[in-house]
């Protein structure tokens, strides 16, 4: 009887404290700043840039809600920012999207509207403002990352369109702020390149070879612009605030 009564109070003492360790552990992971990465192929690969340039930065979590093949071409993505508050709880949302967006859009009970068309661009233009609105309403900054300059005239012109539609669109949105990606990425003449200099002074092959996206040195290069960005936006609230 002895020995249970022992055995049965140990049992009890283990229990307590490993449910004081659960509660510490999910104390510090709340306590986290998160950074929640959302948007296609293009924002998952600065994904896997901010992850590396914060790895080692335990006061930080990079969530990937990023994936491919996915635009607003096809669907108004405010889904993922509720995926992302349905399994963390972001203090910023990291935007980039466009890269599967030069197509048409189809609205249930209308003709396809044709890429480029006043009609497209008036519906592009709606689910870029509901995604930044519904950002806000979660009550959270969003950095949009704009997009590069591409290898083809042609890309590049489309690339520049959706920018200026999420420029225009986010300077009557305070908590969205925008980083251009074209004047870091591109040559001296603000024409794309495969080839520059990172941050170390070293020239690598930064761009992918669709001439679209980025090698991982690319991405590593971009995301410490990114991270420098995010830091000053959560100084800066941090300061509002108090």
């Amino acid at each position: 009887m002895r020995i249970k009564s022992f055995l049965l109070g140990i049992a009890i003492v283990v229990g307590l404290c490993t449910g004081s360790a659960i509660a510490q552990d999910t104390r510090v992971n709340l306590e986290r700043t998160t950074v929640a990465v959302v948007g296609d192929s293009l924002a998952d690969g600065m994904w896997s840039g901010i992850y590396r340039v914060l790895n080692t930065d335990k006061s930080y979590f990079v969530y990937r809600g990023a994936k491919n093949s996915v635009g607003f071409a096809a669907s108004p993505l405010t889904d993922m920012i509720d995926r992302a508050f349905a399994q963390t709880r972001p203090s910023v949302l990291v935007m980039m999207i466009g890269a599967n967006d030069r197509r048409s859009i189809f609205v249930e009970g209308k003709p396809p509207l044709q890429f480029r068309s006043p009609e497209w661009i008036a519906a592009y233009r709606q689910r870029v403002a509901n995604f930044m609105d519904h950002a806000d309403k979660r009550g959270v900054p969003l950095l949009w990352i704009l997009l590069p300059v591409m290898r083809t005239p042609e890309a590049t012109r489309d690339a520049q369109l959706i920018n200026s539609i999420v420029t225009e669109l986010a300077q009557t949105r305070p908590h969205v702020t925008l980083l251009q990606t074209a004047d870091i990425t591109a040559d001296a003449a603000g024409a794309y390149a495969a080839h520059f200099r990172d941050h170390a002074g070293h020239v690598r092959l930064m761009r992918a070879s669709d001439g679209i996206h980025f090698e991982q040195p690319g991405y590593d290069f971009v995301a410490v612009v990114i991270v420098q960005r995010l830091k000053a936006m959560l100084t800066r609230l941090s300061s509002a605030a108090h």
